[in-house]
């Protein structure tokens, strides 16, 4: 009897075992051990973290360890948003916080582009739009990194309880991200700038009747020629309407060159129904898209993109790089200079190399009282050229936004403004002697070449174009000199259809430097341009290209 009465009591105590900490006679430590481990038993092992994390707060003890160190894991998601939880076994969810940032920005960005109207908007605040989308991205990493801190813990009690050491981590990680995306911001801010103070416009109004000109992008793999056109804008904001420089620039990222074709303002464009006047009349005719259409007659190519500069442009983009070295050939004076309140003054620019402001170098770029357009022209080109290099010798990306905040409203653009970073990159990296440039000039001269003929009469003085010179010119600057030195031959046969459409094809090809040996028409069973003289697959990818292939 004693001895049933003595297991009994044995059993007793176990059995009804104390789960408060108040009526227990162990120790605190003793007894938090108790009692985490039963309730770790849970089926629900996350409530059961956060139960017993919420007893041991309490007690003023540590929290249960979690897995790993819950300051690395903040650190490894401040690398890359997931990757904290991932460390923590919590796959799944360290997969989705990497893919929904990502998934969110394509799904916006998508809609963005489809939607014109909220493209227009997007492009007219994009200062206010890049802000918003800084801050939420900044936002969404902040509460990721946090996270990954608690671990699988909830409620700001996951916070509490853990060493210093862990707390400054988590600090530090924070601290950073806002400075990382605060930097991320103030970079990107003067191309939000460009974007709605030059870009916005262009996809907002038409340019010509009933139709909107998308903007043009760039691969970086592909030719680009660019319709460069100055205007004379006055101070009181008003214009000339005609273009006061045209120039032709060329990039050809496969070769590595470049080149410039300046048109001097006198040409005569006799184009019935399309356009009949000196080509410096276009622009005020029918705008940038007239202009372009008959360039691209002229020289028998294909222009992807323009830019419209003023005088004022051109002066902040001089000055925003510091000014511009350039070894002036010939003294230049000029005794009337036209000034912006439609006076005049006297202008000299003394020869040999000299760092020149904005103003400088536009008397430079502009004068032609003392000289003509063909020795502007070369001037302008030199210094376009000394620009580039000023920029190549510093910083661009340090530089590209300041001069996109200056340059401001004064320019407008077709050229997609993601695409203006590649652009400048390659333009700064071409060598100074991969760079050709050209000027149309007359016969009669003491010129290298001529291509126009003076003429005169009751309408006044113009330049006539002898446009299969001014093409086979624009042909030897403008075209890929590879297919040159390959010398393959091209044959053109147009099934069922006139000569003159298959000469069309020739003519076209020709002024892209392909050598064409024939053309046939009706004899063949169908139209085909075929490359002879050996597997000259170089110079068949390019005439495809051109053909629309």
């Amino acid at each position: 009897m004693t001895g049933r009465k003595k297991r009994a009591a044995q059993t007793i105590p176990t059995a009804r075992a104390p789960r408060s900490v108040a009526r227990s006679s162990w120790s605190g430590r003793s007894m938090a051990r108790r009692v985490s481990y039963p309730i770790r038993s849970m089926s629900n092992r996350g409530v059961g973290m956060r139960r017993a994390h919420a007893v041991r707060v309490r007690q003023g003890l540590p929290p249960p360890k979690a897995a790993g160190s819950p300051g690395f894991a903040a650190v490894l998601s401040g690398l890359l948003p997931g990757l904290g939880q991932a460390y923590q076994g919590r796959w799944v969810r360290g997969i989705l916080m990497v893919l929904l940032p990502i998934f969110a920005v394509l799904l916006a960005g998508t809609f963005i582009a489809i939607a014109d109207p909220l493209t227009s908007l997007v492009l007219r605040n994009a200062p206010a739009f890049t802000f918003v989308v800084a801050a939420c991205l900044l936002t969404y990493h902040l509460y990721v990194v946090v996270d990954a801190f608690a671990g699988k813990l909830r409620g700001i009690g996951a916070l509490r309880g853990r060493r210093l050491a862990e707390y400054l981590a988590l600090a530090v990680v924070c601290a950073s991200l806002v400075a990382f995306y605060g930097t991320l911001y103030r970079g990107s801010a003067p191309w939000a700038s460009l974007a709605a103070k030059i870009f916005e416009p262009i996809a907002r109004q038409p340019l010509i009747a009933n139709a909107q000109e998308p903007l043009v992008s760039w691969s970086g793999t592909e030719r680009l020629n660019v319709l460069l056109l100055g205007v004379d804008a006055r101070g009181d904001g008003s214009t000339t309407d005609n273009t006061d420089t045209m120039i032709v620039l060329s990039l050809d990222p496969v070769n590595k060159t470049a080149a410039m074709l300046s048109l001097p303002r006198d040409i005569w464009i006799n184009k019935p129904g399309v356009f009949v006047d000196k080509i410096n009349a276009a622009y005020a005719f029918g705008g940038p898209d007239l202009t372009k259409k008959v360039v691209e007659d002229l020289l028998r190519i294909k222009l992807h993109a323009y830019a419209l500069v003023d005088f004022e442009a051109f002066t902040r983009i001089v000055d925003s790089v510091g000014g511009v070295v350039v070894d002036v050939q010939r003294p230049v004076r000029d005794e009337s200079y036209p000034t912006a309140d439609y006076g005049i003054e006297r202008i000299e620019i003394l020869s040999g190399p000299q760092l020149m402001s904005g103003a400088t170098a536009l008397h430079y770029a502009r004068s032609r009282h003392d000289s003509n357009d063909y020795s502007r022209a070369s001037r302008q080109q030199a210094v376009l050229t000394a620009l580039r290099a000023r920029i190549a010798q510093g910083d661009l990306l340090r530089q590209l936004p300041g001069i996109v905040d200056r340059v401001g409203s004064f320019v407008k653009t077709n050229f997609d403004p993601a695409n203006v970073l590649p652009l400048a990159r390659f333009g700064t990296g071409i060598d100074g002697s991969a760079i050709r440039s050209e000027v149309l000039y007359p016969c009669g001269g003491d010129y290298p070449h001529c291509e126009l003929q003076y003429t005169g009469g009751d309408d006044g003085f113009f330049l006539v174009p002898d446009v299969a010179k001014v093409r086979e010119l624009a042909a030897q600057l403008f075209y890929d000199p590879q297919v040159k030195a390959e010398g393959a031959s091209v044959e053109v046969r147009a099934a069922g259809v006139a000569r003159g459409v298959g000469q069309s094809v020739a003519d076209r090809l020709g002024a892209r430097a392909f050598t064409v040996t024939s053309v046939s028409s009706g004899q063949a069973a169908r139209s085909a341009v075929f490359v002879r003289t050996g597997a000259k697959r170089y110079t068949a990818n390019e005439i495809a290209r051109e053909l629309g292939g």
